[in-house]
């Protein structure tokens, strides 16, 4: 039995048509890919979602900008840091 739940999603056909060619070149399937791109980008956001509260006050509001860039800048550095990896000889 496997650990994963299916979904159904509906994609452009430009974004099928990218992944397809990420995958072949990548050689994984194409919900391997999806999986590995929206996993730590998934979790990113949430962290940065549960940073702020359901209804905030303005003042919460720019209290939590801080802890949301931290997360959102630490995103960004490691997305650098997998191009660089990505496009070094």
């Amino acid at each position: 039995m496997s650990n994963r739940s299916k979904i159904s999603v509906s994609l452009s056909p430009s974004l099928v048509a990218d992944l397809d060619y990420l995958a072949d070149r990548m050689r994984v399937s194409r919900s391997a890919l999806i999986s590995e791109f929206l996993s730590e980008a998934a979790a990113e956001t949430r962290k940065v979602m549960e940073l702020i509260p359901p209804n905030p006050t303005p003042a919460e509001v720019v209290r939590f900008r801080g802890q949301s860039e931290d997360v959102v800048r630490s995103r960004i550095d490691s997305l650098k840091g997998m191009a660089d990896d990505l496009f070094s000889e």
